[in-house]
């Protein structure tokens, strides 16, 4: 199930927009509010419009377990058909993909295996525990000056945050941009929704 949002400038503007690439999308849209959240952000000048494309897993379990059929989903058919249908910027800097829990990190398995389509990615409370921490071990072998990323990632001191800490200075120690929270939340909706304005910061930062 895909829903997109297109900015209010979208209509009356030839411009061509940046593209945020959310999982879990009807629950960001419903628990997080992200569409008005930009749109208040857009209003105040904190950040620049941008298109969000809402995805729903078919089976959450397996698809987003850092699943390379779903990555491969979201990188040659996903995004060419909304390239296709939008007035996308048509690069990897103009893409970004974000997710909580397992959305969060399958959208790093996604960059990861399609580094010419994303160059932003984020997650909120990744589950980096999965198949004996799979996904960091991947992120270990990174090259900045081969394979760009900017990435945003945040935890809550509640629920566990030894993985994302070392992500994030093992990440900044290869050079990589990193915008890092941490807050005295756990594992849940609300915490994501709080935390959600600093994403889309640190996500289309320069």
């Amino acid at each position: 199930k895909i829903k997109v949002y297109l900015p209010p400038n979208y209509s009356t503007s030839t411009e061509r927009f940046p593209v945020l690439y959310l999982e879990d999308g009807t629950e960001y849209f419903n628990k997080t509010r992200a569409s008005v959240q930009q749109e208040n952000m857009v209003k105040a000048g904190k950040v620049k419009p941008f298109i969000i494309v809402f995805i729903d897993p078919k089976e959450r379990m397996k698809d987003y377990w850092a699943n390379d059929a779903w990555a491969e989903f979201l990188a040659t058919e996903l995004v060419p058909a909304i390239d296709a249908k939008y007035r996308t910027l048509q690069n990897r800097d103009g893409r970004a993909l974000l997710g909580a829990s397992l959305g969060g990190v399958t959208s790093v398995w996604t960059a990861l295996k399609y580094p010419d389509k994303f160059a932003r990615v984020g997650g909120q409370s990744s589950s980096f525990w999965i198949d004996n921490q799979r996904v960091i071990k991947e992120l270990e072998k990174l090259d900045p000056t081969k394979t760009p990323f900017r990435f945003y990632f945040d935890t809550g001191t509640l629920e566990g945050v030894e993985n994302s800490r070392r992500v994030n200075v093992m990440l900044r120690g290869k050079g990589y941009p990193v915008t890092y929270e941490e807050g005295e939340t756990g594992h849940n909706w609300t915490s994501w929704r709080d935390r959600l304005a600093d994403a889309y910061i640190g996500l289309w930062k320069n």
